[in-house]
């Protein structure tokens, strides 16, 4: 066996090994603290790619607008951006290309979004019919002087066809709160254009969400009839399955960081009233006096209210598929 000798290294070339085994020793130490610490590192991976939410700029989304305002979702480790659209079509087609992980919506838009093939749960309700609180209302223009909806012979009343607004318009018939099939219905998709026809005279009634229905209100109109009574969920938060499914507990932590935003809403709800004139589009008239709701407790919607939609929807005709609960809303339990 040949014995090698390596010449001696001189005092400079002593001090440049002695500098790099310092630097691999100190780079080498790093890489064992992070794996010390994987968690926070798997953490640390999600904050830098945001869980995008596509919602609208409505007062369901207020509770969002919170948890990320306050900090809620951060604390959890979870980094989440509101992607706001000024329409649900957008927010649908931004949905279906794969761009957002989450999803605010009404019900019957996300049984819609699910049939259309986007791998997604409903995670909480958003907002539910309540009593003493209208969300919907069907109103009736300036200068209609009916004393209640029974005493009009006819008229004409505007919605939009395959949304929440056509269901609960539906379970008003059903309820008798509106005359079964009296008024013929008007599709008018865009809100604002509803109530600017109902304000000039070019529809007799019209559904419409708060705080549009307060603001014509202060503009001659009437409200005739409202949700309040209904005591049905409206609106949900959708996250893609694959979040819901992970090992990093993302909807647990996502839920956690929601209720604590409910929790601060219904402890100091005057405390987020500009958050809520700025994000959830109140009108400058309103945004001092329009009261702060109070929202449904963090939880996916009652199974019947869901089968109840569900059937409404294939006698509608906006449902074939044999979709079920188990379809639509995540439990975290298997």
């Amino acid at each position: 066996m040949e014995l090698r000798v390596f010449p001696a290294l001189s005092v400079p070339q002593r001090f440049k090994a002695c500098r790099l085994t310092f630097f691999c020793l100190l780079a080498l130490g790093f890489l064992i603290g992070s794996l010390a610490c994987g968690t926070a590192v798997s953490w640390g991976h999600a904050a830098e790619k945001p869980l995008r939410l596509g919602i609208l700029p409505v007062l369901d989304t207020l509770p969002l607008q919170v948890a990320v305002t306050e900090g809620y979702f951060a604390k959890q480790g979870l980094a989440v951006e509101l992607v706001v659209f000024d329409s649900a079509l957008e927010r649908d087609a931004a949905m279906q290309a794969g761009q957002l992980e989450g999803y605010f919506g009404d019900m019957v838009n996300t049984v819609l979004m699910v049939r259309s093939g986007v791998p997604m749960r409903m995670v909480t309700a958003a907002y539910a019919a309540r009593p003493g609180q209208r969300q919907f209302a069907v109103v009736g223009r300036p200068g209609l002087n009916a004393a209640s909806l029974d005493a009009m012979a006819s008229g004409t009343v505007g919605l939009s066809n395959a949304t929440i607004m056509e269901y609960l318009l539906d379970l008003m018939e059903e309820r008798g709160l509106v005359p079964p099939g009296r008024f013929e219905r008007l599709e008018v998709k865009k809100i604002p254009v509803r109530m600017q026809m109902l304000l000039g005279g070019r529809l007799d009634l019209a559904i419409l969400p708060e705080p549009l229905v307060t603001l014509a209100v202060s503009q001659g109109a009437r409200v005739y009839a409202t949700d309040e009574d209904l005591q049905v969920p409206l609106t949900v938060v959708g996250l893609l399955h694959r979040l819901l499914n992970d090992s990093v507990h993302t909807g647990e932590r996502f839920l956690s960081a929601y209720r604590e935003a409910l929790a601060a809403l219904a402890q100091n709800p005057e405390k987020y009233r500009s958050l809520m004139a700025a994000t959830c589009r109140i009108p400058e008239e309103l945004a001092a006096s329009y009261h702060v709701p109070e929202f449904p407790e963090a939880g996916v919607p009652p199974e019947v209210e869901v089968e109840r939609l569900l059937a409404w929807m294939r006698v509608r005709g906006l449902l074939t598929e044999a979709l079920s609960v188990r379809d639509l809303v995540w439990s975290p339990t298997p």
